[in-house]
């Protein structure tokens, strides 16, 4: 093999990271699937809203949701270091990633509970496990209190929805000023949503960064209005009301340096969830799963591991 040739071999990925960046970055985010075991799949709800998830691994069931400008790539990483004793199904929630958008437009926390329902419902599962990160584990939450007989345990990583998220910056921000700083408008502000979700940003290949950012900036006209939804109707979306129906066991997981949702959210669900736990990782921002992705995974196992003995 001539020396032009093997360079060009070796040069390839690095071209293709610059130069093809969608492309490279599909091919990772697949890869990353295939090498967590997961496979893509698809249902339609009624109405006709179609759902992408993956689906992997043995044991009994654990649905993991989202939270509010990601998808279902977030819990991908942490889901290879489950799959050997539990069976992931991560949905792309309705209005995020590869799945539709809901028919009606309504995104508050319990007309989203409701279709996650419909997801469950389709899948034919009668009990799972369930957890979710941030405005995930606000719908994960807001379920359980209604399905309680449904749900078996409950992951809340870095999960929104009580009254004190009312006085972080991101809700000052959007009230005061009209600034979604959660929210990438145009790709060039994609860097400091990152490093506002991050306390040490991971390394991220440059191709999936620059495919992000234009994704969050095509979906900021929708994840906005959905956080307006959110935001301005705080009776109907908040959970203190409804968390002391939930039975299940809960793990509550939090980065010690959360910026998005403070450990004053925890410390509410920790009150009002008595049969709960509390993992403060330190060094972690508000995407735990993503930040330290082994450090989750060994406190899940733990907590499953005590729940069958």
């Amino acid at each position: 093999m001539s020396w032009p040739i093997l360079l060009l071999i070796l040069a390839a990925p690095f071209l293709a990271n610059r130069f093809a960046p969608v492309w490279s970055a599909n091919l990772l985010v697949r890869l990353q699937r295939w090498k967590s075991g997961l496979a893509d799949k698809e249902v339609t709800l009624p109405g006709g809203v179609r759902v992408v998830y993956s689906e992997g691994g043995t044991g009994e069931p654990l649905i993991l949701l989202h939270g509010l400008g990601a998808g279902r790539s977030s819990f991908e990483t942490v889901a290879g270091l489950l799959t050997k004793e539990h069976h992931l199904i991560i949905p792309d929630l309705p209005g995020f990633g590869e799945s539709g958008q809901a028919a009606d437009g309504n995104y508050k926390i319990f007309a989203q509970a409701e279709r996650f329902g419909q997801f469950v419902e389709a899948l034919g599962l009668e009990s799972f496990h369930l957890g979710g990160n941030s405005m995930g584990g606000w719908i994960a939450a807001a379920y359980a209190s209604q399905h309680p007989e449904k749900v078996k345990s409950l992951w809340l990583l870095a999960a929104a929805g009580t009254e004190d998220l009312l006085e972080t910056e991101a809700v000052h921000a959007r009230r005061d000023q009209g600034r979604y700083i959660l929210l990438a408008s145009n790709p060039g502000e994609f860097d400091a949503v990152l490093r506002r979700l991050f306390y040490r940003e991971p390394f991220i290949p440059f191709c999936v960064r620059w495919a992000a950012a234009r994704q969050a900036a095509a979906y900021f006209p929708l994840h906005s209005k959905i956080f307006d939804q959110l935001l301005d109707h705080p009776y109907e979306n908040q959970l203190e009301p409804h968390l002391p129906k939930i039975t299940a066991p809960a793990l509550l997981a939090w980065g010690e340096h959360d910026q998005i949702v403070p450990l004053a959210v925890m410390r509410t669900f920790r009150r009002l969830l008595p049969n709960s736990q509390v993992s403060v990782l330190e060094d972690i921002g508000h995407v735990p799963q993503i930040e330290a992705p082994r450090r989750v995974a060994e406190d899940y196992k733990r907590f499953r591991l005590a729940l069958s003995h």
